[in-house]
């Protein structure tokens, strides 16, 4: 579990013992999403006695299950809280009363109106904008920051105290999926994105390397899509190994199968930030993005991240089109680092 330094919290923050109802709007991106975590941790643990209420997209809602805490689950479709009309509608529908703290961990002046709708005796968010005019306690987002770091800048400012820099987080227990995961122990490798309606020939290249292995194979995006190519895909890969099509209904299944493995191997995005916070080691391949602002550096799991820009990672051949290819990674590498980090035989 997350720990807190201890100083006073700032003037007008109501004291941990004053505080019954605490309310936080969560994004809407299932990535940012779990990055958010860590902050509820803080949340939970500063206000052990609270009741604590999410205001949360309705899909992939079942990730909040993985969270070792209670709490109220308020759910909104993608479309529902548009305007501030449906600010009004929907707390007035809500049924969330006597609201001390309302902390919104969005851009959104809709989203920081909820506290406004509710009530709340104290309205915490980012600075900019007009939410200036409806939040009580505010900081700016300063472009470029860690996603976790800037829930952490709103933590400062609504209790007055540092985080611990070597905070780390956890998800509950959970139980294993997969049939004698001891006694055949697996790796799993993430099959998404697919570009192109297609799984890549660098994931074929990569599993290809390994040899007398058992691999599961899962799709964090598009998994109806990926379950239409699989047949495809398998025969291309070699016999050297033991594969498993793994078929998930909920982010929760995804969780327990990733807890257990000896490893993950995924690109940048939510199934790399889930595969840390159950405990996985975790091989994280960034093509685009910024690890510096989505790497999932306060989860337990270990990982390392490995970025398609250093020079040894990069596949050699150039295309020759007018149109470039994105940039390859060397499997031969990837392989190579995952084999050691997993200490694989």
């Amino acid at each position: 579990m997350a720990k807190t330094s201890e100083q006073d919290p700032l003037e007008n923050t109501p004291s941990v013992d004053g505080v019954k109802v605490i309310v936080i709007k969560l994004p809407f991106d299932l990535q940012e999403r779990l990055l958010s975590f860590p902050f509820l941790h803080l949340i939970r643990e500063n206000y052990p006695q609270a009741d604590l209420h999410f205001i949360t997209p309705k899909k992939q809602i079942e990730v909040l299950n993985l969270l070792p805490f209670t709490a109220y689950y308020h759910e909104f479709d993608e479309d529902e809280i548009e305007t501030v009309f449906d600010v009004h509608r929907y707390t007035a529908t809500a049924k969330i009363y006597n609201v001390d703290i309302f902390i919104s961990l969005t851009n959104s002046f809709v989203d920081a109106c909820l506290g406004l709708g509710l009530r709340a005796k104290i309205r915490v968010g980012f600075s900019d904008g007009w939410k200036t005019l409806v939040l009580t306690h505010k900081t700016p987002r300063l472009a470029g920051h860690h996603l976790s770091e800037d829930y952490y800048a709103l933590y400062k400012t609504l209790i007055g105290a540092n985080i611990d820099t070597k905070l780390k987080v956890m998800s509950r227990d959970v139980t294993p999926v997969i049939q004698e995961w001891e006694s055949e122990p697996y790796i799993a490798i993430n099959l998404s994105p697919l570009r192109q309606a297609a799984i890549e020939e660098e994931i074929v290249e990569l599993i290809n390397y390994f040899e007398n292995q058992r691999i599961i194979l899962f799709a964090s995006e598009d998994q109806e899509n990926a379950q239409l190519l699989m047949e495809q895909f398998l025969a291309k890969l070699s016999k050297k190994n033991k594969y498993q099509n793994y078929v998930y209904k909920s982010w929760i299944e995804l969780g327990k199968m990733l807890a257990f493995s000896r490893g993950v191997i995924t690109f940048n995005g939510a199934a790399a930030s889930l595969s840390t916070y159950v405990g996985s080691k975790t091989v994280i391949l960034y093509d685009s993005e910024d690890p510096q602002k989505t790497a999932p550096f306060y989860f337990f799991g270990d990982f390392i991240i490995l970025g398609v820009n250093d020079p040894t990672l990069i596949h050699s051949t150039q295309s020759s089109s007018v149109l470039k290819d994105r940039k390859r990674f060397s499997m031969s590498e990837v392989f190579g680092k995952s084999f050691e980090f997993f200490k694989l035989k």
